[in-house]
């Protein structure tokens, strides 16, 4: 981790799944299909990318909706940090029941008060 890092608080796993659960929730379904927590308190949401609607021709999301996606995860909590790094997952790192689908990620954390 770069020093350049807030610190980031403990929370409970449960209320970090249920902010990235509802954040990653669309009309066509929760698209969130493995929260990761790390020892430095942060997380990894892998998600579906069938939560974002695509535009025409397009196979990844726009800077735009990666921007509106992070600004509901700090809306549902002002403490939340949302890294900068996100996108597509590797294959490799797909879980592996989902393998086949386009996973995407986003980290995030809980800043201290």
């Amino acid at each position: 981790m770069s020093s350049d890092l807030p610190v980031f608080r403990r929370v409970k796993r449960s209320y970090a799944a249920s902010i990235a659960n509802s954040v990653l929730s669309s009309p066509r379904g929760a698209a969130l299909l493995r929260l990761i927590e790390y020892e430095d308190h942060h997380f990894r949401a892998i998600f579906d990318q069938s939560y974002f609607q695509l535009q025409a021709g397009k196979s990844a999301p726009s800077k735009s909706q990666w921007s509106t996606l992070k600004k509901k995860f700090k809306r549902r909590n002002r403490s939340i940090f949302v890294f900068r790094a996100h996108g597509e997952l590797p294959r490799q790192q797909v879980p592996h029941a989902h393998r086949g689908r386009t996973c995407l990620f986003v980290d995030f954390g809980f800043m201290l008060d």
